[in-house]
């Protein structure tokens, strides 16, 4: 419009008016069209969802109308069975008026479970994560349930219909309907029974771990695209949710006081199974497979090649990254678990539940040693074992010293005993490892199947060298129509693998075996746990033993692996047993020294009632290794179990004999029993002096006496001297074999069988055949010992009293016996006929 025109209307007041109706009816109008088109876009929304409940509905939509068709199909068929059983089809009225009732009552069990569920949801699952949550909406009992409830309730609707469609009635429907009822009916109250443990979201736990195992599947040799990475990437990303949703529902069973006992448990066992499955599984999962965690690792420049480091440096950007795959993503994930409800459930004092949970612990780390993971099993101990001390050893170290908890010893002990558990099972792996089974394997390997490899039992750290091998074995078939690569090469690429796992292995068994016990014990001790720490000695002594019985399998397992080695080039690992041996035998000997250290310190304290005898065990185990010492010629160890042994003796002495004014029999036949103690001492000691002279050692012998002497020293004017007499004394005179004597025979025995390498010629009597042996030794005490051919009858005791106890002030007249004296008059007389040969010799001369 003319700007003029324009100026000339706007000084009317009408011109205005117009203008301002013509704006509200353009309004009215767009707001017409905006409510139409919203109304339009509500209706297809709504369409939309009807579709989408079109589509979520049509199986079963479907699946009851076709279910109802056909039986309205088959049923004229059975007619004449009707009337040979004089079944009558039911009025129109009763038949519909039954299949009505049935589905009023399948509406009425819908409505009533998902009333139900909402008050579950409401009370426990209103203020936990969404993926929480959505365990309850997967609960996989009930959604079935609904399923069938649905399909039962529609069926009958769908025959009600057909009816009056004027199709005829179906008989056969109506015991279908019935039976099926009465399962809805019955299957109701037993889900209404366990709707009560929904309240528990740990019950639901079960889902994560089927999907798990779902997704494992996937990504198995011979799954659906098992070899697709981007279904491989499909599958970690789904096993990560799921494991984050257990994560974040151990999250809130930690913290609620009601679910942090006996459902951590039960979760923590859950998961325990399925990580011993999974490590049988991995033995099918490529090793370059997405399913594997993938993170960056940042090259360093002066270790990459210098073509990437030129690249690099002339384009001004940072060295790519190398990607590597984390095989332990999902044991990562899930050993923070274990932490946790152990933790937990330690501060709360659940020794019991705790213990049932170490059960399949074990079963886990035994899994993973016979998997050759022994050095996996060890890093999985050693975090559990940290957590484990740390609450075990809460509360005043005054008062445990005497009152430990008896819950507390034994969580202790199970957990020292795990690494016993991976000895065992990486024996039973050991029986695998055979370089023929190997060339089995490997010759049954079906070279042109990708997933032959992963089905013929090989173990996981094999699967990179076998993957190497497939293409290059594939492409010489299909060239050369069979294998050019010979089976002997083939073979010792894979016993290269594994000795090379075999050397980690053993080395983890010696090496971590002993960090994993020294660092235990070490805490506890510093702590002041004497029990705690007893306990862990006792197991670690077990260990080294279970271990030692293997140290000659291992050198028979590697020279089958090694011995035939073809390949020039071919790196191997070293093995040394001995070494192994060596570090053994050195950590057993320190161990020692602990264990009669501890020994002294417990037989102090007063044992709780129902505790396993430590102190028994350490007196008992110091004898046997002093007495192996001196067998030996082990100064060392002697040096540093004796005086802990003899103290020790002395102390368990103390404390088993009678109490005083008592006269009976009993108090007599105590006596002997706490007097063994003394005997075991002073026979281990005499044969010191007997030793001592057989390896022309006499340190030895000066060992024993110092630590005797200073004994004695301490003890003042209350020489213990007259108590070894009556010791001897008494355990002479009993008609029965003393108590622990066999021990001490075993001893004599030893002894025996080591003199009889002791040289020895015939001397012939003159002017007679007759001859007798003549010992060639210098010491006389050697030559008594081993003149008889089973031995003298004299043992360490004779020795200790005839060399040591005659020599101490005030014992030179004590009586210890008639059986006693034999050997002071042997010797004596030895003496004698050894000095007359002299002389005799010197005048031939």
């Amino acid at each position: 419009m003319n700007k003029g025109i324009l100026l000339y209307l706007s000084q009317s007041r009408t011109f205005w008016w117009l203008q301002a109706a013509i704006k509200r009816l353009s309004f009215l109008t767009e707001a017409k069209v905006f409510g139409v088109r919203y109304g339009i876009d509500e209706e297809k929304s709504n369409y939309d969802s009807l579709r989408h409940i079109f589509a979520i509905t049509e199986n079963t939509l479907f699946l009851g109308i076709g279910f109802a068709i056909l039986l309205q199909f088959v049923d004229p068929y059975l007619y004449p069975y009707y009337e040979k059983l004089g079944i009558r089809i039911p009025d129109d009225s009763d038949y519909v008026t039954f299949f009505a009732t049935i589905s009023g009552i399948g509406g009425v069990f819908i409505g009533l479970y998902y009333a139900g569920i909402s008050a579950v949801g409401s009370a426990i699952y209103a203020k936990i994560p969404n993926n929480v949550r959505d365990l309850l909406a997967q609960e996989r009992f009930g959604n079935v349930y609904m399923r069938f409830l649905s399909f039962l309730t529609f069926l009958g609707l769908m025959l009600i219909a057909l009816r009056i469609s004027g199709q005829p009635r179906v008989y056969l429907a109506i015991p279908v309907i019935a039976v099926s009822a009465g399962i809805g009916i019955i299957a109701f109250v037993k889900l209404g029974q366990r709707a009560f443990y929904l309240f528990d979201p740990t019950a639901l736990s079960y889902h994560i771990f089927d999907q798990l195992q779902h997704w494992l599947a996937m990504v198995e040799a011979g799954g659906f695209r098992w070899l697709d990475k981007s279904f491989q990437n499909h599958a970690h990303m789904r096993a990560s949710a799921t494991l984050n949703t257990l994560a974040t529902l151990v999250d809130i069973t930690a913290k609620e006081t009601h679910l942090n006992g006996k459902p951590f448990i039960e979760l923590s066992q859950k998961v325990l199974r399925f990580l011993i499955q999974y490590e049988y599984t991995k033995r099918s999962i490529p090793t370059d497979s997405a399913w594997f965690e993938q993170r960056y690792e940042h090259r360093d420049w002066y270790r990459t090649d210098a073509s990437r480091v030129a690249i690099a440096h002339q384009t001004g950007t940072t060295l790519d990254p190398e990607i590597t795959s984390n095989k332990e993503w999902v044991e990562d994930k899930v050993v923070t678990i274990l932490r946790k409800c152990i933790e937990v459930n330690l501060k709360e004092e659940r020794y019991t539940e705790v213990l049932g949970l170490f059960d399949y612990l074990d079963a886990y780390v035994k899994r993973l040693a016979q998997e050759g993971a022994v050095r996996r099993a060890f890093a999985l101990l050693e975090v559990l074992r940290s957590t484990v001390l740390d609450q075990l050893a809460t509360g005043a170290s005054v008062d445990v010293a005497k009152h430990e908890v008896l819950e507390k010893v034994a969580v202790a002990e199970r957990m020292a005993a795990l690494p016993i558990s991976v000895a065992l099972g990486y024996r039973q792996a050991l029986e695998k490892v055979d370089r023929h089974d190997i060339e089995c394997r490997v010759l049954s390997v079906s070279w042109a199947n990708k997933s032959s490899i992963y089905c013929h039992a090989f173990p996981a750290y094999c699967l990179a060298r076998l993957e190497w091998l497939n293409p290059r074995l594939a492409f010489e078939e299909a060239v050369e129509g069979r294998q050019v690569t010979p089976l002997w090469y083939r073979t010792e690429l894979i016993c290269q693998i594994e000795a090379e796992q075999f050397s980690d292995n053993t080395m983890s068994m010696i090496s971590t075996g002993a960090s994993f016990y020294r660092d235990f014990i070490s805490k506890a001790t510093s702590q002041k746990r004497s029990w705690l720490a007893a306990a862990i000695m006792s197991r670690e002594w077990e260990y080294w033993h279970k271990v030692e019985d293997q140290l000659d399998v291992w050198q028979e397992k590697w020279v089958n692996l090694s011995n035939d080695r073809r390949i020039e080039g071919l790196p191997w690992s070293q093995f040394e047993v001995e070494t192994l041996r060596a570090s053994s035998t050195r950590r057993q000997e320190e161990l020692l020294k602990q264990m009669s250290e501890q020994n002294v310190l417990l037989a102090l304290l007063p044992p709780p009632d129902g505790f396993p005898d430590y102190a028994g065990q350490f007196l008992h185990t110091s004898g046997e290794v002093a007495f192996e010492a001196l067998l030996t010629n082990n100064l060392d160890l002697l040096k540093s179990v004796f005086a802990p042994y003899l103290w020790g003796c002395v102390v368990r002495f103390d404390s088993l004999r009678p109490k005083a004014g008592a006269t009976d029999w009993r108090a007599q036949q105590e006596f002997k029993v706490a007097a063994a103690a003394l005997c075991d001492l002073m026979d281990i000691s005499g044969f010191a002096r007997l030793l001592a002279d057989y390896h022309a050692n006499d340190s030895l012998w000066n060992e024993v006496t110092a630590t005797w002497d200073t004994y004695l020293a301490d003890r003042g004017d209350q020489s213990p001297t007259l108590i070894l007499s009556a010791a001897v004394v008494l355990t002479d005179a009993a008609l029965e074999i003393p108590h622990r004597g066999l021990l001490r025979t075993s001893w004599h025995q030893q002894i025996n069988q080591r003199l009889a390498d002791v040289p020895r010629h015939e001397e012939y009597f003159a002017g007679s055949f007759g001859s007798h042996t003549v010992i060639d030794h210098q010491s006389p005490l050697v030559r008594i010992f081993a003149d008889e051919p089973y031995g003298t009858s004299s043992d360490g005791i004779d020795i200790f009293i005839a060399y040591y106890l005659r020599n101490v002030n005030g014992a030179k007249d004590l009586d210890f016996g008639w059986r006693r004296r034999n050997l002071e008059e042997s010797i004596s007389r030895e003496d004698r006929r050894s000095t007359r040969n002299a002389k005799e010799e010197s005048a031939k001369q």
